[in-house]
């Protein structure tokens, strides 16, 4: 939840490695069951498609990663959330302001959906307070049990043990152990992180003039590593020195969204410059007790930027709509390629997916490889069934 478990795919390539050609627009259904999802592909499209006159690229980087896979961000950070969240509650409660700042963007959603998706983004730019690290700190007591005094042992363990054995070597000790401890995945010698970051949240419902939730209920193992700080084109980003990374996943993750950015907004090929890049893979930094201000950041009025200007289009669908294609005219022999996220795999029906794709299509189904909690007899099952 709230981050893939397997390496970034880029579909183009591969549509384009069996068709021998790309086609001349992209049409992007999502299905998600989850509604803090949708709201966060949204928040995180938004900052993504930002043009770069509003955001720069090494601005807009760490504000994506840092939105993307910190529990904590740093003040100006929860700022900027609260801006943006303000504007995405007047996006999905009017559709015509939607499509004036995201035009590529269709919610097709119940009104039950819409009405949660409204509430949890006002909780965003909302000023009730937020402890995420109490929050995270009740989940990793409870799924550690008696491990818990020696959690640091348990962290080690799952790392050399676990993540690394199954292609998680970038990943560095510190970074992994800031995660595990406190959700911070992401960090930089010259920031510091101590305001919760109101996008991680789950279960948002009114509760009169204010809003109850559950905390944090995603990830706790993995980690935001995987998507894109695992592996690199640029492969100086992926060598060792005695033993030890040059480079971590945190700053293959920062390479590797300059590029697709920069890409996106120039239509280029990215060239990397190297004149701020820190290697801290062997270090080890200080270890400062977190200063949490539970707070909500102040509301700063921000006029909505409109995104860069997209050709394709990207579909917003409910669960329910799963069940029905199979009957709808509109669907049949519609999808060139069709992805399955493995949580979503009890919905997989062979014959429903046979009747919506065209023939010759793609299937993709993510695997459970760097779920670390499973084990190898978990995987081969797996595998056995998909």
């Amino acid at each position: 939840m709230f981050w893939g478990l397997t390496p970034a795919l880029d579909l183009l390539k591969e549509y384009e490695l069996v068709k021998q050609e790309l086609p001349e627009e992209l049409n992007i259904l999502i299905v998600d069951a989850c509604v803090e999802n949708i709201a966060r592909q949204l928040l995180l499209l938004n900052i993504a498609l930002q043009p770069q006159h509003v955001l720069g690229l090494e601005q807009k980087t760490k504000i994506f990663m840092e939105l993307y896979g910190n529990t904590l961000v740093r003040p100006t950070v929860a700022k900027y959330l609260t801006s943006v969240a303000t504007n995405l509650v007047k996006m999905v409660t009017n559709y015509d302001y939607l499509n004036k700042i995201m035009g590529f963007i269709n919610l097709e959603i119940k009104y039950k959906e819409r009405d949660y998706l409204e509430n949890l983004i006002k909780f965003w730019c909302g000023q009730e307070d937020f402890n995420i690290c109490d929050s995270w700190d009740r989940r990793l007591r409870t799924s550690l049990g008696v491990r818990y005094d020696a959690k640091i042992g348990a962290f080690d363990w799952d790392l050399h043990m676990r993540y690394r054995n199954i292609g998680g070597k970038q990943v560095c000790n510190q970074e992994y152990k800031n995660f595990r401890l406190n959700g911070v995945a992401f960090s930089w010698l010259e920031s510091e992180v101590s305001k919760p970051n109101r996008s991680l949240v789950c279960a948002v419902f009114p509760n009169g003039e204010r809003y109850a939730h559950y905390g944090y209920l995603g990830d706790m193992q993995t980690g935001p590593y995987v998507a894109f700080g695992l592996d690199c084109e640029d492969k100086s980003f992926l060598q060792t020195s005695n033993g030890q990374n040059t480079y971590r996943a945190t700053d293959v993750t920062e390479r590797n969204l300059k590029q697709i950015f920069y890409e996106i907004a120039n239509k280029e090929e990215y060239e990397h410059k190297t004149t701020t890049d820190v290697k801290l893979g062997p270090v080890v930094v200080k270890e400062e007790k977190l200063i949490v201000d539970i707070r909500a950041a102040d509301v700063v009025p921000r006029t909505a930027n409109r995104c860069m200007d997209m050709e394709d289009s990207i579909n917003f669908l409910s669960i329910s709509t799963l069940d029905i294609m199979r009957y709808k005219d509109k669907y049949q022999n519609l999808f060139d390629l069709v992805y399955f996220g493995n949580v979503y795999l009890k919905y997989f029906d062979k014959d429903a997916i046979g009747n919506i794709s065209k023939d010759n299509s793609l299937l993709f189904i993510e695997n459970q490889l760097f779920v670390l909690s499973n084990r190898k007899k978990e995987l081969e099952e797996f595998r056995k069934k998909y």
